[in-house]
């Protein structure tokens, strides 16, 4: 699987509730064992490549991610600038 179709799926499972959660994605594509769709960080977390979180943010101008409970979300008039929130 490349990057681009990780993040077609990512972007499918996204839009069935309108939220992501980080580990969620991370687990599906860890198991496909490419390091260039997931990977463990320094801390043991499961985590989205970053190539896969390139294409998704292509996909997603839209979409904010909340830091402390690592999901993707729509935005909300009340968010600040920027992706991260």
């Amino acid at each position: 699987m490349t990057p681009k179709l990780a993040a077609e799926w990512m972007l499918e499972r996204f839009k069935e509730k309108r939220f992501l959660y980080q580990e969620e994605a991370a687990t599906h594509l860890l198991h496909l064992h490419d390091e260039q769709l997931a990977y463990y960080d320094g801390n043991g977390n499961v985590c989205v490549g970053k190539k896969v979180l390139a294409e998704f943010n292509k996909l997603t101008p839209d979409v904010v991610y909340e830091r402390t409970d690592k999901f993707w979300r729509d935005r909300l008039l009340s968010d600040q600038p920027g992706r991260q929130q």
